[in-house]
């Protein structure tokens, strides 16, 4: 009896994977960018051998390589700003290697009496150069923001919706003992006007001060009769509370 196929890593656990090594990751893409860069000076420094191409190729792949897979399962718009970086460093490491032939410059430059004839040496530097510094700028904007998109944002920017209503508890229908008695716990609708109940459709939680305390209430939910105000808008005079759909804003 044949045995069974081994089991496959589906895409949710491949990101968790990734998101629970996201520190190591991120240490190997530095560590591979710094490694491009000591060999990027070493050929800009050093005369090359044509025929150490295929070998710097194979380990300029592999570090781009690498730099590329972790920062692809941060979004499309990190890999793809990586991507683009990464070809250009690799082009830059590369270039060397393959020199173009001398350009053939028509009679009409000669004509003009250059101080300095051309140099396929200076020309294949000065690309080189330009090519890596911008491909590793890309490479750094992509980790920055793949791993730290904050350091974008404006200092008063304002805070998600969110986080404006995560500061205030849930209000559960719980119930308070006062004096030893049970308080009455009435809908939160018998405490609303009908304008209030007309656009309660939009609300997912109401804000209303409990015992004193504001809580974020269920339309649905129970709430105590005399210790329960709502907050109200002090232009409009509606309740404030939490949109139930995105565009309502309370």
């Amino acid at each position: 009896m044949a045995g069974k196929p081994p089991a496959q890593k589906s895409p949710g656990a491949i990101h968790t994977w990734f998101q629970r090594h996201s520190s190591t990751l991120l240490l190997v893409s530095v560590i591979n960018i710094v490694l491009l860069s000591v060999l990027h000076i070493f050929i800009s420094t050093f005369s090359v051998v044509p025929a150490m191409a295929g070998v710097v190729q194979v380990f300029a792949v592999v570090m781009v390589s690498f730099i590329f897979l972790t920062v692809v399962w941060k979004g499309i718009m990190p890999a793809v700003i990586c991507m683009l970086g990464i070809v250009l460093m690799h082009n830059a490491i590369i270039l060397p290697f393959f020199p173009p032939a001398d350009p053939v410059f028509p009679e009409f430059f000669y004509s003009q009496n250059p101080t300095a004839s051309p140099s396929t040496e200076v020309s294949i530097g000065v690309a080189a150069q330009m090519h890596f510094f911008l491909g590793l700028a890309m490479v750094a904007f992509s980790i920055i923001t793949a791993y730290k998109p904050s350091l974008f944002f404006a200092k008063n920017r304002p805070k998600p919706l969110e986080d404006a209503w995560s500061q205030y508890p849930i209000w559960y229908d719980n119930v308070k003992l006062v004096g030893g008695f049970r308080e009455k716990m009435v809908p939160v609708k018998s405490l609303m006007t009908d304008q209030d109940r007309y656009l309660l459709w939009r609300y997912e939680y109401v804000l209303a001060n409990i015992y004193g305390t504001p809580h974020l209430v269920k339309p649905t939910g129970l709430v105590p009769k005399d210790d329960t105000a709502f907050v109200r808008d002090k232009a409009s005079g509606l309740i404030m509370g939490k949109a139930r759909y995105t565009g309502y804003f309370m």
